[in-house]
């Protein structure tokens, strides 16, 4: 919605922000519009940002109904979210030339299994090859309510491809009840880009609060040392985007 993004860019450099994560919704709003329109709408959003001086560090590739995006499910599924995924990949990357980075759910509603992995892997074997062609990298992020939530199944997925990475939401793991630190320290230098945000230590419920109003720091780890662990072990020099709801 054009008024929606015009009225949220403002909120974000009144704040004083200079980067942002692009949330692309396909089944809402690109399925039934053409590509002229669609670059219409990203070229208006990009001269936007620009009029603001704010970066488009990552983009979030669609994810919101499994019979439209999952890489991981079924054959017919699979293909027609790969379709839809390149599809978005694109479009966005001829409107927004800062951004190199892509956050992608391996899933939605899949149960984990030998299968979609390997349908995942089919799926970034298609995919990778378009995105080095444009010059951007996939993200793969850590979920809660579906396949790909464990780091077994994350590093499963993304390691074997060199430009394949990971997003790490270090609220998804705290809701989930896994140690942050210990997660972040298996994906060393395997990850791409962070969600930042909140939540109550092993609830599974994924509420994207301000840092501090939840409990990861008195029942996971301190924040200090999750910011310790990213600069250190994970050798992280990108943005440190926050995923805030409410």
């Amino acid at each position: 919605d054009d008024k929606t993004f015009t009225t949220r860019l403002e909120e974000v450099a009144a704040a004083g922000f200079k980067y942002v994560e692009l949330k692309i919704k396909y089944a809402y709003g690109m399925h039934n519009r053409t590509d002229e329109q669609v670059n219409a709408t990203f070229a208006s959003m990009q001269q936007q940002l620009s009029d603001k001086g704010i970066i488009v560090w990552s983009i979030h590739l669609p994810y919101e109904d499994k019979n439209w995006t999952s890489i991981s499910a079924a054959e017919s599924i699979r293909t027609q979210s790969v379709e839809y995924i390149l599809r978005t990949l694109r479009l966005c990357a001829a409107n927004f030339p800062t951004c190199k980075n892509y956050v992608l759910h391996a899933s939605k509603s899949v149960s984990p299994s030998k299968t979609a992995i390997s349908q995942a892997h089919k799926s970034l074997m298609e995919m990778d090859e378009v995105a080095k062609q444009l010059g951007v990298r996939f993200c793969v992020e850590n979920l809660v309510g579906s396949f790909c939530y464990t780091i077994d199944d994350v590093l499963a997925v993304i390691q074997p491809f060199d430009n394949v990475y990971a997003t790490f939401d270090i609220g998804h793991a705290n809701c989930k009840g896994y140690d942050v630190v210990s997660f972040l320290e298996s994906l060393g230098t395997k990850l791409g880009t962070v969600h930042i945000q909140d939540t109550k230590y092993g609830s599974g419920n994924d509420d994207h609060m301000l840092v501090g109003d939840g409990d990861l720091a008195t029942k996971n780890r301190p924040w200090g040392e999750v910011y310790k662990t990213l600069l250190e072990d994970n050798r992280y020099r990108g943005v440190f985007m926050f995923e805030l709801g409410g």
